[in-house]
């Protein structure tokens, strides 16, 4: 299996872990050691997996809904990027539109690395929009 087509399985899984919280079947795409980096930095595999987890529940899971685009992967040699467009929604507010890329290093068929980048003025929207309104998802 390509890096890309393991990758596309990695996220099609996680869409389904989103939905039915069952986050073990996500640890097959990652090496034991297997590094998120970003804030807060998770090394090995199951800190990695609760790093998402956290990061689900902690932001996505508070809004109505939640629709993430992604572009076709990009593979050159062992590492996968790929361009994503997320749009958040709760009953009362504006809407959410960040974006930005995913950065994922393969070993072997596993994620060893992996890492998300805003795009410019994304991370600055994100700050604006929790400012102003992010008591709502308390």
């Amino acid at each position: 299996m390509s890096i890309r087509d393991r990758y596309l399985a990695y996220a099609d899984a996680f869409e389904q872990t989103y939905v039915d919280d069952d986050w073990s079947r996500l640890a097959q795409y990652f090496t034991a050691d297997a590094v998120y980096e970003g804030e807060p930095l998770a090394s090995g595999r199951d800190a990695l997996l609760a790093r998402l987890k956290n990061s689900v529940n902690g932001f996505d899971r508070r809004m109505d809904s939640r629709t993430v685009e992604f572009e076709t992967p990009m593979v050159e040699g062992n590492e996968l990027r790929v361009r994503w467009k997320g749009t958040y929604t709760k009953r009362g507010l504006p809407d959410l539109v960040i974006s930005g890329v995913e950065i994922a290093e393969f070993r072997d068929a596993a994620i060893a690395r992996l890492r998300g980048e805003f795009d410019p003025g994304a991370e600055k929207t994100m700050r604006d929009w929790m400012a102003q309104h992010g008591k709502a998802l308390q």
